[in-house]
């Protein structure tokens, strides 16, 4: 019953979309600092905010990020995502870009039943066409949970025995969607649709589909 209960956990929270979004195209023109804010609808809907720093450099620019998601009602601090990552470019050719993005994640997650701090790691690549104004991005991504640490509530009651403490790894998830990008001069908008897939692509999460908008300014070129 534990880790079931840890599993099914676990899949709630490693579904919420990426909010730090980069178009290249635009990005090798110049910019040192991108400011995002979010929102979408996954199992619950939520917004965020988001930084990027972006390293420029002769051949590819480099962005370190941080972004900060939650979930909207009443309790702000209950559940929340807190990913860092650093991306960049591994193959460019004209319009063409690939991608990719390692991110290390610390999440909250509190219900009656139990409140849980879990740690995952996450690779994404991103395979886009790419123009200074617009463009289109396929994603695909794993996020693998780590460790979680669970205090557990009202499920003492059934449960007793159960312990709290430290859990391993539980899994992971698949992500795979599309990313659409509109600019302007200094302004960019995201619009981002997917589906997520289990592990094993067997037990897949019971709504599988995300949706996202982010709207993101460049400045300090």
């Amino acid at each position: 019953m534990k880790t079931t209960l840890i599993i099914l956990t676990l899949m709630i929270l490693q579904t919420v979309a990426s909010a730090q979004d980069v178009n290249w195209q635009k990005l090798r023109k110049g910019g040192k600092h991108l400011a995002t804010v979010t929102a979408g609808a996954d199992y619950s809907s939520y917004y965020g905010v988001s930084y990027g720093y972006v390293i420029q450099n002769k051949t590819r620019p480099i962005v370190i990020g941080t972004e900060l998601l939650m979930p909207f009602g009443g309790d702000f601090a209950d559940d929340w995502k807190w990913r860092t990552s650093i991306q960049g470019e591994l193959l460019k050719s004209k319009h063409f870009s690939l991608a990719i993005k390692p991110a290390v994640i610390l999440r909250r997650y509190e219900s009656p039943l139990a409140r849980m701090y879990n740690t995952a790691a996450e690779v994404t690549l991103m395979l886009g066409y790419l123009r200074p104004k617009f463009g289109i991005t396929a994603i695909g991504s794993y996020d693998r949970s780590l460790a979680t640490q669970i205090k557990h509530g009202t499920l003492r009651e059934d449960y007793p025995d159960i312990q709290d403490g430290w859990y391993g790894t539980s899994g992971g998830n698949f992500k795979f969607g599309a990313r659409m990008n509109f600019s302007g001069r200094s302004w960019n908008t995201f619009l981002s649709l997917g589906k997520h897939f289990g592990q094993d692509f067997r037990d897949n999460p019971t709504y599988p589909f995300f949706a996202e908008v982010s709207v993101q300014k460049v400045f300090g070129r």
